[in-house]
């Protein structure tokens, strides 16, 4: 089996895509022959900040078309997916990649502000998922990758409210896993992205823009999208060149009649895990984290 992924006939939605990591997955599939939307909110000045990136596929050859709304209305929703259909058909790929992301201390931001963020990070990825999926259960067909995130997993410094919001993409993806017809082929997985993005910048030094590029999550999340893809429910950490998939562990079953709850409780057997996102990184993007564990 030859390993050039083709995606002739497919149409993928991908939110957030007029920049970072969400740009790069869309040059990534239309290079590899998928029908693109490029779906972004607005500029600040009203402009359309998703045009820039249809056209860039366009000029080499690729197929594209944007879409402008906020991810977190339903009528924004149903609009890309009616472009989709209007311009290329029903969509078969949807990459929920749009987020924000604050650092902030827990005990001073307020409940207004993290309800703006989680209205994006998850109410936004819900949306998106209920324009879709419809169509991809009639046609029996679907990859959806959501963009989760280390912080999720293992908890990241004034990032409460975000980290919550990516953990809750593993409950989402396995839950919607479990609610797939029998007999659909439609895979839902989660990718964890350690990349240099606007987003990021406040983190990661320029200097490694290039070695933690977008461009080296892009062929992770391109072959979750493909049909050689037959895993569904996965986590996926990628970054610099590298890739692994993340695994939630349980250890041994105790009784409680074994003695006291206090001997019981303390006896517990934990299995080894990651003490932080940072920690997690140092392997995904281990000259970076070398680099600046150096610097401190």
């Amino acid at each position: 089996m030859s390993g050039t992924l083709d995606f002739s006939g497919r149409t993928a939605i991908i939110t957030g895509a007029a920049k970072g990591l969400g740009r790069a997955y869309a040059h990534w599939l239309a290079a590899h022959g998928c029908a693109v939307i490029v779906s972004n909110r607005p500029a600040p000045d009203g402009s359309s900040s998703a045009q820039a990136v249809a056209e860039e596929i366009v000029s080499v050859g690729g197929r594209a078309v944007a879409h402008d709304g906020p991810v977190q209305m339903p009528e924004s929703a149903a609009e890309m997916v009616r472009i989709a259909r209007q311009h290329f058909g029903t969509p078969d790929i949807f990459v929920s990649n749009a987020g924000v992301q604050a650092f902030r201390d827990f005990g001073a931001v307020t409940l207004e502000e993290m309800d703006a963020l989680l209205d994006i990070n998850l109410r936004g990825v819900l949306v998106g998922l209920k324009a879709v999926w419809p169509a991809m259960v009639e046609s029996g067909y679907g990859r959806i990758v959501l963009t989760g995130s280390s912080a999720g997993l293992w908890g990241q410094v004034g990032s409460a409210d975000y980290a919550a919001s990516k953990a809750a993409m593993v409950g989402l993806a396995r839950s919607l896993v479990i609610d797939v017809p029998p007999g659909a082929d439609l895979c839902v997985n989660v990718v964890a992205p350690a990349a240099y993005t606007p987003m990021s910048a406040g983190s990661i030094p320029a200097q490694w823009a290039g070695y933690a590029s977008p461009d080296h999550v892009a062929p992770v999340v391109g072959w979750l999208c493909s049909d050689r893809c037959a895993t569904s429910g996965g986590i996926y950490h990628a970054g610099g060149g590298h890739v692994r998939r993340v695994q939630i562990l349980e250890g041994p079953v105790h009784q409680l009649s074994e003695g006291d709850i206090d001997s019981v409780m303390r006896g517990l057997t934990a299995q080894p895990e990651w003490t932080s996102s940072f920690a997690s990184g140092a392997e995904i993007l281990p000259e970076l984290v070398k680099a600046m564990t150096a610097c401190r």
